[in-house]
């Protein structure tokens, strides 16, 4: 079976697929099929596998009932974790949402990302004065000024 099969097989059992890739910068992972919803897809990084899909599974239940993430959103009751969210360059999706391009690239759909971010330890977003760069190694800049 190939990726794209159980990527597809996701879809079609839960409404969309996670891929995680655990790097030595930090794990980051990011959605499948919320473009055949009319949503961005999600990218996180900055969090473990499991707590990202978790998340994931929350915010696309929102969204199946209605409920729209748009850029420069700042939510603090998923999870219990303040979270902003930020439209994605065009190069950041490239270099890693290289799946969801591929798996969209014979559609007539082309999907957007969202990048979630999450604070430092003190509640504090990157954009913010204050906020712990270190935690920038793990959580990627991939967003688009402060959209």
């Amino acid at each position: 079976m190939s990726v794209h099969d159980l990527i597809a097989g996701d879809i079609e059992r839960v409404g969309f697929s996670t891929i995680c890739v655990p790097s030595f910068e930090g794990t980051f992972a990011y959605t499948i099929g919320l473009t055949e919803l009319g949503h961005p897809e999600l990218f996180i990084s900055g969090l473990g596998g499991e707590s990202s899909h978790c998340l994931f599974t929350d915010i696309v239940s929102l969204i199946k009932n209605g409920e729209r993430f748009v850029a420069g959103q700042i939510d603090e009751t998923l999870c219990n974790l303040p979270l902003a969210f930020r439209a994605m360059t065009d190069k950041g999706a490239e270099d890693y949402c290289c799946q969801a391009i591929f798996y969209y690239q014979n559609t007539i759909q082309t999907p957007t990302f969202l990048q979630l971010v999450i604070t430092d330890q003190h509640g504090l977003f990157p954009w913010q004065d204050g906020y712990e760069t270190e935690n920038m190694v793990a959580q990627r800049h991939l967003w688009v000024g402060l959209n």
